[in-house]
Formats: structure tokens, C-alpha cells, sequence
């Protein structure tokens, strides 16, 4: 392989892993308002609702925690 063929798909490689790893942080913080509004809703004895939006922003926060490789 020639390094004009090289460098393209070194850029690919790159911009790749950079945008995953803005899509994690993404994730990881809007997993973190999700968890907040279910914690809200739990104190106030809206225990379906604020179970499933604390469940769903924990899953948010893990996901994007893989995604950017602190897990």
C-alpha cells in the first residue's frame, strides 16, 4: 500500500474514535439529567415513573461510560 492510500484511512480511523467518544460524553450527561428528573419524581411519590427514568438514566450513564472507555 502506497501512503496516499494510507493517510485517508488513518483519518478515518481517527475521526471515528473521536466521535464516539463525543457521542459517550453525550450520553453519559444527558443519562445524568434522565437519572436527576427520576430521583425528582421519586421524592415525589411517583414511584413508576421516577423508577423507570432513574433505571433508564443509570442504563444512559453506562452506556456512554463504554462508549468513551471508563468501563
Amino acid at each position: 500500500m502506497s501512503l496516499a492510500t494510507i493517510v485517508p484511512l488513518l483519518l478515518a480511523m481517527e475521526v471515528g474514535s473521536t466521535l464516539k467518544t463525543v457521542i459517550g460524553v453525550i450520553m453519559a450527561l444527558s443519562g445524568l439529567g434522565v437519572l436527576l428528573m427520576g430521583v425528582i419524581a421519586l421524592a415525589d411519590k411517583q414511584v413508576q415513573k421516577g423508577g423507570i427514568a432513574a433505571a433508564l438514566g443509570a442504563g444512559l450513564i453506562a452506556a456512554g461510560l463504554w462508549l468513551v472507555g471508563a468501563m
